[in-house]
């Protein structure tokens, strides 16, 4: 049975979320990772121990390390706040403003969310001139993971990734990395936020700075592909009919890695929870109920609205799809069940990646996790899907 809502304890609340329960627990837990490190360290060392035979010694202490932080993380109702300051970024920093009025039509229309400002990173640095962006190199339109609840595409969390797909791209490729609203620190945004985000983005590239779509590239991972597959969804629909949108070609392609493409089953915990692959991945049930819930409160709308859940409603698009999943994911079985389905759809275009033995996101964490070389990769096929185009 599909699930419409997240469970209404999603969201972490109790005595650890609050002064003075958080900073006594946050104490107590630096304990507990020293601990679990140290038992962990000595469990790990037999190959028949670890959560997959394929993997080393690192990968696996590093899996375990991350998911009991994710766990305390959770436990401690730790959300980002975002800031529309640029910091150290200066000179790669730009503050988009929200798209005239038509641009946000449907379910992405003005009503309890409206559009905001919102800031972005172009990477390289500095930020390009408008004559520079005048040729005919491609442009990457970044949408980063998190849950909806962390992360905002600058350089201590994107930077790597970003350079290093600018890099497999060719000469003069330049991606622009949305910090889109989050739906939780100070300051949530539920859906349709992150999604209009997306429309104000694309609206700057395509209208502001008079860049054709036929050379942007849209990418995401995780969440980030949730937002990515939005717009894709949203430039196909009837909606855009009488936009700015309408008579423009549509990009050139959609690149995802390890998408969360299935909402009614990341927000059911006790489903994530006894997935095949629970084992070989860094989180848990709640942690993923707790972002569904919290980007899509029930008051709001359905995990299975075809934004959120586009592997429950495949739909015509004439952009490319590159989908990776990681044979070791939670997500892997929904990955697979959405390409299935889009593929189901005569003219569309989907090309599908499963790594074996890999966790989530190793598009995004694959040095920290030691997957290198896998990362790497990954990033090298969808480079060649695009440029084959």
């Amino acid at each position: 049975m599909t699930l419409i809502y997240a469970e209404d304890d999603a969201i972490p609340h109790g005595w650890r979320t609050r002064q003075p329960g958080l900073t006594l627990w946050a104490f107590v837990s630096v304990f507990r990772v020293l601990l679990s490190s140290l038992f962990y360290a000595a469990y790990y060392i037999p190959t028949s121990c670890r959560q997959s035979p394929q993997w080393t010694y690192s990968q696996a202490f590093r899996v375990r390390l991350l998911k009991i932080i994710f766990g305390i993380v959770t436990e401690l109702g730790f959300s980002q706040s975002l800031s529309l300051e640029a910091g150290p970024i200066s000179d790669q920093w730009v503050i988009l403003s929200p798209a005239p009025d038509g641009s946000y039509l449907g379910g992405f229309a003005k009503g309890t969310v409206e559009p905001d400002k919102i800031g972005a990173t172009w990477y390289p640095a500095p930020t390009p001139t408008s004559a520079e962006l005048k040729d005919d190199s491609l442009i990457v339109l970044s949408f980063h993971s998190g849950s909806f609840l962390w992360l905002d595409g600058r350089p201590g969390d994107s930077g790597f990734v970003a350079n290093m797909v600018n890099q497999k791209l060719g000469t003069g490729t330049r991606s622009l990395w949305v910090q889109y609203r989050l739906s939780g620190g100070k300051n949530p945004v539920t859906y349709p936020g992150p999604m209009q985000d997306a429309i104000t983005a694309y609206h700057y590239l395509v209208k502001e700075l008079e860049i054709s779509p036929s050379r942007i590239i849209l990418t995401g991972d995780s969440s980030g592909a949730t937002i990515a597959m939005a717009l894709i969804r949203y430039l196909a629909s009837k909606e855009i009919v009488n936009t700015e949108f309408a008579d423009l070609p549509p990009p050139k392609a959609c690149l995802l890695f390890s998408p969360s493409v299935e909402y009614s089953f990341e927000g059911d915990s006790q489903a994530v929870d006894e997935n095949r692959n629970q084992k070989t991945d860094y989180f848990g049930g709640h942690m993923a109920a707790w972002g569904a819930r919290a980007v899509a409160p029930p008051d709001v709308v359905r995990l299975d609205d075809p934004y959120l859940s586009p592997a429950l409603h495949p739909f015509a698009t004439p952009v490319p799809i590159f989908a990776q999943a990681g044979g070791a994911e939670i997500l892997c079985d929904s990955v697979k069940g959405f390409v299935d389905r889009m593929r189901s759809i005569s003219g569309n275009q989907i090309e599908y990646l499963e790594v074996p033995n890999l966790p989530h996101d190793i598009y995004a964490i694959g040095g920290p996790l030691g997957w290198r070389k896998e990362q790497e990769e990954m990033i090298d096929s969808a480079v060649k899907f695009t440029l084959k185009l």
